[in-house]
């Protein structure tokens, strides 16, 4: 219980529309979720998608509509949430809640909870896999393994756990199609469809991943494998997958009466981790101790003689150095270390209580500690001990008896050195500092999910758009000119290079841009006026692509110019036609006196148009190609085909190219796809 006048904080929750406030405080009012009961005083934020909420929230839950499309799995990658809940009717967490408090925070890294019925449709494995990609919590290089495991153990949850379907016997075609039937009689039934499947994800200290998928079903229990049985799947499909999970995992157990797997992943050596420990408690101890001159450097030394104690502060003391700190065996060196955080140890090997090669050993474990220069000192002749204290992590190694100028000198050597890589981090971290506030700045520039609907409704259209920045800060840009009632600018830029310089041009470009509220109607010549004023402004070099179209609603055309753009897709949801096209023309910032072509297609109603930038295409997926030319305009037909021409176009390629890209982009990724809805207008129409 938090103490007299504390308050738990109210938790941000990010609800997915059509739930609407009614709805959301059912499932957050009792204690099925937030065991304190701070769900019913929990912050609500509303969007039709994860675009619409703020990335600098962190939402400690986002409730998501009962038979949810994959619009909505997108959320596990794009929302700044870590726990997502299926809102749907006979939601009952039963022993798998509560699920968290504001107490405790997060037991998971990742949670997500679904009835059976939807989570059956949908590409669970797939989507959580990703998302754990994109958390960081396993790697690119084991996402395969992971998903391929995580899906047969969902699957047997399903199957035998919440639709408790009995699959034994020969596997006919006849009673194939029955256990189909079964299937779908199950899944409608709110006693096994309504019941929830919950997949978690957690990192241990350890490094390892667990994976682990609960239902509320009869569990799934493995069979007896002693003896071992025959082949599985041969005359029965229970267990079906058992033999591959226990393949692909360091450990595969079984709790709550089976209803319960924990798969267990031991991370993959040669990963290299996106977040280096070492590295930041390295930044938080130079924020401690800011080390400016080698002369007021804190120095440990720990030897069990004080005669060598003092002498070696006497040699130290004549060059200058006054900050001493003495220990007199190892336990006190480790002690005076956590005490005074040193800026350097000077360590003899042989002490009582705890010699010199433990205390390496356990300075180097522990993160506060593991970039400290260590100068052991040491009066054995043998190799084999010389050698072993490099292993255990000294810097370097004076012999006795010792010389006042080499200890004065490596003293120096060393403290220098480790002055200049504070110095270099203090640089990193402020450099890191100014990259996050041109990230903000550049991030601005985007129109919100709410303006860009908004816009759309005025014109009759459905807008949508995804925006994901790289790794380094890059030059991506997109927007929205409205020019009269029924003719909207709409376009696309991507600066050369990345990093400042990139977000510098994006941002000169944008003030050019909305310098003044006309947006020709002529697509080429608004081109040549901002690239004659771009040319001025940007050094030699440093060039930008850009596309401008007009989108005339009444005429029913699409009017556009292009400066080296990547080709717009333009298809038609009713025919599933879809055509490239041309992007061709001269980037701009390169020749003072460029001209750009205007060039005139139809939009009709059944028409839809996609904008991108180079990152969909230049990106190695996963199976080692890129999504280019015939393969991009298929899998947009396969996404029109599957949702029925439905408007979110830009999203559902965005998901699909998230599950497929690594996570760490090397190029801003932004795509947006406009289609006319006539209702939208009508809808707009009738509210004023």
């Amino acid at each position: 219980m938090p103490a007299t006048g504390e308050a738990h904080p109210r938790p941000l929750v990010a609800v997915a529309e059509p739930l609407d406030q009614t709805r959301a405080a059912q499932i957050l009012g009792g204690r099925h979720i937030f065991g304190d009961g701070a769900g019913a005083h929990a912050e609500l934020f509303f969007g039709r998608s994860p675009e619409d909420f703020e990335h600098r929230n962190r939402y400690q839950l986002c409730l998501i509509p009962s038979e949810t499309g994959r619009e909505w799995l997108g959320a596990l990658v794009r929302l700044n949430c870590n726990y997502f809940v299926e809102c749907y009717d006979g939601f009952d967490l039963g022993d798998l809640g509560p699920l968290r408090t504001a107490k405790r925070g997060a037991n998971w890294d990742l949670l997500v909870c679904m009835s059976t019925q939807s989570a059956y449709q949908l590409p669970m494995a797939r989507k959580f896999v990703t998302a754990l990609r994109h958390r960081g919590i396993i790697h690119d290089t084991i996402a395969p393994t992971v998903e391929m495991a995580v899906q047969e153990a969902f699957a047997n949850s399903m199957i035998h756990g919440n639709l408790e379907m009995n699959t034994t016997g020969h596997l006919s075609m006849d009673r194939f199609n029955e256990l189909g039937e079964e299937t779908a009689r199950r899944l409608a039934s709110l006693i096994h469809g309504g019941r929830a499947i919950m997949l978690t994800a957690k990192k241990r200290r350890n490094g390892n991943v667990e994976i682990s998928i609960h239902d509320q079903g009869s569990g799934f229990v493995p069979p007896d494998e002693t003896p071992v049985p025959t082949l599985p799947g041969a005359e029965s499909t229970f267990g079906r997958g058992l033999p591959l999970i226990r393949s692909l995992c360091h450990d595969v157990t079984f709790d709550r009466g089976g209803r319960t797997i924990r798969l267990t992943f031991a991370p993959d050596a040669s990963a290299a981790l996106p977040l280096n420990t070492n590295f930041v408690a390295g930044l938080e101890a130079a924020e401690q101790g800011d080390l400016r001159n080698p002369r007021d450097a804190t120095i440990l030394i720990a030897d069990d003689t004080m005669i060598s104690r003092e002498i070696i502060a006497s040699y130290l003391r004549s060059d200058g150095f006054t900050n001493l700190v003495f220990a007199k065996d190892g336990e006190d060196a480790l002690e005076q270390a956590h005490k005074h955080s040193p800026d350097l140890i000077i360590l003899d090997i042989i002490m009582p209580k705890m010699d010199g090669y433990e205390v390496c050993k356990a300075l180097r474990t522990n993160p506060l500690f593991a970039e400290i220069p260590i100068i052991a000192q040491t009066a054995l002749e043998e190799n084999e001990g010389r050698t072993r204290i490099f292993e255990d992590g000294a810097t370097d190694l004076i012999l006795k008896p010792l010389n006042k100028a080499e200890m004065i000198a490596r003293t120096r050597i060393h403290l220098e050195n480790r002055l200049l890589v504070k110095q270099l981090q203090a640089y990193q971290e402020r450099t890191q500092s100014e990259l996050e506030m041109a990230r903000d700045m550049q991030e601005m520039l985007i129109p919100k999910a709410e303006q860009y609907r908004g816009t759309g409704l005025e014109y009759g259209m459905t807008i949508s758009a995804s925006f994901q920045m790289s790794s380094e800060l890059g030059g991506d840009m997109w927007g929205l000119a409205p020019i009269d009632d029924d003719r909207l600018g709409v376009y696309i830029v991507d600066f050369a290079g990345h990093g400042l310089g990139a977000a510098l041009n994006t941002f000169r470009l944008h003030s050019l841009i909305w310098s003044d509220d006309r947006h020709d109607d002529d697509p080429g010549a608004y081109l040549e006026s901002l690239n004659r004023h771009l040319k001025g402004l940007l050094p030699v070099g440093q060039y930008a692509t850009m596309l401008y179209g007009v989108i005339n609603r009444t005429a029913e055309t699409f009017r556009y110019a292009s400066a080296a753009c990547t080709s717009p897709v333009l298809g038609n949801i009713k025919t599933g036609e879809t055509t490239f096209l041309d992007g061709s023309g001269v980037p701009l910032g390169v020749i003072r006196d460029a001209r750009y072509e205007t060039r005139e297609m139809p939009f009709g109603i059944d028409n839809f148009l996609l904008l991108y930038s180079d990152a969909l295409i230049e990106t190695v997926l996963d199976d080692g190609a890129f999504l280019e030319g015939e393969r991009l305009l298929k899998m947009v037909q396969a996404i029109i085909s599957e949702t029925g021409g439905m408007t979110d176009l830009a999203s559902h390629l965005a998901d699909q190219f998230m599950d497929r890209a690594p996570v760490k982009l090397h190029d801003d990724f932004t795509v947006v796809s406009l289609q006319p809805n006539p209702s939208a207008r009508t809808t707009k129409q009738h509210q004023e």
